[in-house]
């Protein structure tokens, strides 16, 4: 019977370069796309934010604030109850503003419908579509009450906790979700340990004021 031949040391020593070769290239990868995926988000998040201020050139006040008090009027925080609220979707009206009292200003469509109404989004596209991110959640805009003042925010839901803090470096210089304008809006606490990166949270981005 012939001799069975095992595989040398060299043989073995390429094989494990080439996969690691391989699963560097794969996590790499993943980082490139979740590095565009923030550095998208964070994109649009400016966008919404020039556009809100586009429309308050254009008409005097923000959209959503139909009294002109310069308040969005949609309140973004805790319900009744005292429970921080977190939408899974918003409505999807396709004409729904402050012109029209179709439904009252506290809808959260209001700003949105706003935007497409004076053109500065696209009036074909409706406001689910505009308002999704890349993580497959929502932008809301709105006001927080912080217990004394009303403060202009716009809300990301359901992001990870590494892009939160990512974006929050990049604004404020720091990973502090409790102070400056992004803060975790989902709990009145700071981001998750480091441990817990992958953990669900939502974002405020308090643009015309800070509380």
């Amino acid at each position: 019977m012939g001799k069975t031949r095992g595989f040398t040391l060299v043989e073995l020593a390429i094989v494990l370069v080439i996969i690691g070769i391989i699963l560097g290239a794969i996590l790499k990868g993943n980082e490139l796309i979740n590095n565009a995926k923030v550095k998208r988000l964070q994109n649009d998040l400016r966008g919404l934010e020039a556009a809100i201020w586009t429309f308050y050139d254009r008409t005097g006040r923000m959209p959503g604030d139909c009294d002109g008090d310069g308040i969005i009027e949609y309140g973004i925080g805790v319900d009744e109850t005292g429970t921080w609220i977190e939408l899974s979707s918003i409505p999807d009206p396709t004409s729904d503003y402050c012109a029209n009292n179709t439904t009252n200003e506290t809808n959260p469509n209001r700003a949105f419908s706003d935007l497409r109404v004076q053109r500065v989004l696209s009036y074909s596209q409706p406001n689910k579509s505009l308002a999704k991110h890349v993580f497959n959640d929502f932008f809301v805009i709105g006001s927080y009450f912080n217990g004394t003042k009303n403060y202009n925010a716009i809300v990301i839901y359901g992001i990870p906790t590494w892009a939160a803090k990512m974006i929050d470096v990049s604004i404020d210089g720091s990973t502090d979700g409790t102070a400056g304008r992004v803060r975790r809006f989902d709990e009145q606490l700071n981001w998750p340990e480091d441990s817990n990166n992958d953990q669900v949270v939502s974002l405020a981005y308090f643009f015309d004021a800070i509380p």
